[in-house]
């Protein structure tokens, strides 16, 4: 699945939806908004690749969802805020693996809206 957003903005999974493995959200003087909170994640790791050029991405998780953010920064911006989760997951749940680019660019993964 691919989310691009030029000179403009792009969100998506407001409700239910099935991402595949592999997601790509690309921006370009823009904003993406990527929601995984009612997304239906097939078993092990899902994918995002993020691309954030003079931009701004953000991702929504479920709180209890395990995530890691990979990637490399070059005058921009990539963080995690995240609540504590209750309790801790399995270690066969569905999990993301965030790998971000932010050139001039703002990307960060939150649990909240």
């Amino acid at each position: 699945m691919r989310n691009i957003a030029i000179f403009g903005g792009s969100s998506f999974g407001q409700g239910p939806w099935r991402p595949g493995k592999k997601v790509w959200s690309i921006v370009l003087c823009g904003a993406s908004d990527i929601d995984f909170r009612q997304a239906q994640l097939e078993e092990g790791t899902t994918v995002v690749m993020v691309l954030a050029i003079l931009g701004s991405s953000k991702i929504i998780v479920p709180q209890e969802m395990p995530v890691t953010l990979t990637g490399l920064s070059i005058l921009g911006t990539r963080g995690m805020k995240r609540s504590q989760p209750k309790d801790i997951p399995p270690i066969s749940a569905k999990a993301l693996r965030v790998r971000a680019l932010s050139f001039i660019g703002c990307m960060r993964i939150t649990d909240k809206p």
